[in-house]
C-alpha cells in the first residue's frame, strides 16, 4: 500500500506536514502547538488546558457559535485536546472545504478575544471538570501515580490544574502565555486526506509566510518544565478511599533510545495488557477472577518514558495482583516473549495501522505522531519494516534494561487495611520491592 508523507517548512517556521489520500472524500487537518503542562510553572498550572478551551471561543470576525455555525454547515466536526506537552486543534471537514478549515484556524491563532465573560464561563467548566476527576477513580489514580513517581517535574502535574491555580487565571495571564507559546515555529500543522501537497501548501501560505501578530520571542534559557526528569521515585503508595474495589497501578521508568525501542514497548503493552488475548488480562481475570478491568500502558513523552500496569480488583487480592504483575515482568526479563505471540502482535499492529488508512482522522494522527515523537516519516511501509524487525531478543533486553534501571512506583486506592497481618505483609512487600516503606494517605 503506497502511502507518501510531504513535509515543508514555511518562512515563518511554521512546519506543514501532508499525507495525500485522494481516494477519501474528507480532509483532516491538526494543528499542534508543542505546548503542554511541562511548559507551566506551578502558579499557571492548567494554562495549557484552559487555552485550549478559549481559543474555539473564536477572534474578531468570528465567535464561538458562528465557528460551530460554520463547520455544522459543512457536515463537519471540530475539537481539542491538551496532553503534558502538546495542545492539539483539529479539524474533520469535506475536502472541498479545506478553505474554511484555513480560514477558521487563522481567526483563532491570530486574533483571540478571550472576552473576560468567557474567562469566567470556562473557568466554571474546568472547574466541573475537575470535580468530574476527582469522581472517577481510575482516572484520579493515573494523575495521583504521575504525581508520586515523577515527583515535583511539571510532567507529574495534573493537566487540568488545581482548583488553586485556575481560580488565579486572569485574561492577561491567558494572552502572555498565548503569545509566548503559539508561534509558527513552535507549531506543526498536519493535513490528511484528499487534497494534494501543493494545494496544501497554498492553503495554508497566509499562516506560513509571515509573523503571526504579537508574538513574544522564547526565553533564551530553558525552563525548569522543558528540562527531563531527573528520574523517577519509587515506592509505594496507599490512598486510602472509601471505594469498592481497589485500584493498583504498577509502573517504572522505561526508557526508550530509539523508534525500536518504542515499538518494542508498543509489542510488551501487547503481549502483557493489550486486550483479553493478553497475560495479565488472562493470568488476572479469566484464570483468577480477581479483576474486570486489566490493562497495560506504555506512555512515550519526549525525554522520559514509562511503563504502567492497571487492574480494578477484589480488595483482597491487591498484593497477589502486584506479585503477579512482577512476575510476568521477570518472565519477559528473563526469556522475552514467545515466537508464535511475537508474530501475532506483530500482525496486529500492522493490520491496524493498515485499516486506519481508511480514515483521514486516524492518518492525521499517525502522521502527526510520527513528526512529534518518532522525527521521522512512519508511512505505513516504513512502520510495516520497523515493527517486523523486531526480534524476541530486543524484547527481551528491553524489559531486563527496564528492570535494571530502579524499583518500580506502586500506587493503591482504596479501603485501607485494617487487620494487623495485613498490613504487616504490605509493608514487608512494600520494603521486598521498592526498597522503601509503605506511605498511606487520605
Amino acid at each position: 500500500m503506497k502511502q507518501v508523507v510531504q513535509k515543508w517548512i514555511y518562512p515563518n517556521g511554521l512546519t506543514l506536514i501532508v499525507d495525500e489520500a485522494p481516494q477519501l472524500m474528507s480532509i483532516a487537518i491538526g494543528a499542534w502547538v508543542k505546548t503542554g503542562t511541562r511548559h507551566e510553572d506551578l502558579e499557571s498550572a492548567g494554562l495549557s488546558h484552559f487555552l485550549e478551551h478559549m481559543v474555539f471561543k473564536g477572534g474578531k470576525k468570528r465567535g464561538a457559535l458562528d465557528i460551530s455555525k460554520a463547520v455544522d454547515r459543512v457536515g463537519g466536526d471540530f475539537n481539542a485536546f491538551t496532553s503534558r506537552e502538546h495542545t492539539c486543534f483539529h479539524f474533520y471537514l469535506p475536502s472541498r472545504e479545506i478553505a474554511l478549515g484555513a480560514d477558521l484556524l487563522k481567526e483563532v491563532l491570530y486574533h483571540p478575544l478571550f472576552a473576560t465573560v468567557e474567562v469566567e464561563k470556562e473557568r466554571q467548566v474546568i472547574l466541573q471538570e475537575i470535580a468530574m476527576v476527582k469522581e472517577n477513580h481510575e482516572e484520579e489514580c493515573f494523575d495521583q501515580f504521575l504525581e508520586k513517581i515523577f515527583g515535583k517535574h511539571p510532567l507529574g502535574r495534573q493537566i487540568l490544574g488545581s482548583e488553586e491555580s485556575i481560580q488565579g487565571v486572569t485574561r492577561e495571564k491567558l494572552f502572555n502565555f498565548f503569545y509566548q507559546h503559539y508561534r509558527p515555529e513552535n507549531m506543526v500543522l498536519a493535513v490528511s486526506g484528499a487534497v494534494s501537497f501543493e494545494r496544501a501548501k497554498r492553503q495554508f501560505a497566509d499562516l506560513g509566510n509571515k509573523p503571526w501578530p504579537n508574538r513574544k520571542k522564547p526565553k533564551s534559557t530553558a525552563q525548569w518544565g522543558v528540562d527531563p526528569p531527573v528520574g523517577t521515585e519509587a515506592g509505594v503508595h496507599w490512598i486510602d478511599a472509601n471505594t469498592e474495589q481497589a485500584h493498583v497501578l504498577y509502573g517504572m521508568s522505561a526508557p526508550v533510545q530509539n523508534s525500536r525501542d518504542r515499538v518494542g514497548a508498543i509489542i510488551l503493552q501487547q503481549h502483557l495488557g493489550g486486550g483479553m488475548s493478553s497475560v495479565l488480562f488472562d493470568q488476572i481475570r479469566e484464570k483468577k477472577g480477581w479483576a474486570y478491568t486489566v490493562y497495560a500502558n506504555a506512555v512515550h513523552f519526549l525525554d522520559a518514558s514509562l511503563f504502567i500496569v492497571y487492574a480494578g480488583v477484589q480488595s483482597t487480592k491487591v498484593l497477589d495482583t502486584v506479585r503477579v504483575i512482577q512476575r510476568e515482568f521477570k518472565k519477559v526479563a528473563r526469556s522475552g516473549i514467545p515466537a508464535a505471540e511475537l508474530s501475532r502482535i506483530k500482525d496486529s499492529l500492522i493490520y491496524s495501522f493498515q485499516l486506519s488508512l481508511e480514515s483521514s482522522e486516524a492518518r492525521m494522527m499517525n502522521i502527526s505522531t510520527s513528526e512529534l515523537f518518532y522525527k521521522k516519516d512512519l508511512s505505513f511501509k516504513n512502520y510495516e519494516k520497523l515493527v517486523r524487525s523486531i526480534k524476541v531478543k530486543d524484547l527481551q533486553k528491553l524489559m531486563e534494561r527496564w528492570l535494571s534501571v530502579g524499583k518500580p512506583t506502586i500506587l493503591l486506592m482504596g479501603k485501607k487495611p485494617r487487620a494487623r497481618v495485613e498490613l504487616k505483609k504490605l509493608k514487608s512487600t512494600s520494603l521486598a520491592m521498592t526498597g522503601v516503606e509503605v506511605k498511606f494517605e487520605k
